[in-house]
């Protein structure tokens, strides 16, 4: 399993596109990791997390590596995890954190 962790604010990503996103994710980790992502969903309760007065859009997709990668690697690794969030979620880059950690 591959541990992956997704932080949105609540009523930000409806319930739709949050189901085909973890989906995407899990095909993502099956092809990078040969693995199943094991996916926690924490939506940032209503009324938190605001921006200039206005709830966040930002998504934050974390996860834990399964191997050591070097950096040639993780990179293009990251860069197709922020477009699979962004394509799904319709989010813009200043949206989209990702981040791929080695296993701890």
């Amino acid at each position: 399993m591959v541990p992956v962790m997704c932080v949105v604010q609540q009523e930000q990503v409806s319930s739709d596109v949050a189901k085909t996103l973890k989906s995407a994710i899990g095909e993502f980790t099956q092809q990078a990791f040969g693995a199943d992502a094991e996916i926690a969903w924490i939506e940032i309760p209503a009324g938190s997390g605001f921006t200039a007065a206005k709830p966040s859009t930002t998504l934050i997709a974390s996860m834990h590596a399964n191997r050591p990668l070097p950096q040639d690697v993780r990179v293009p690794l990251l860069k197709q995890l922020g477009e699979i969030c962004m394509d799904i979620t319709g989010l813009s880059t200043h949206e989209v954190v990702t981040s791929i950690r080695d296993p701890q």
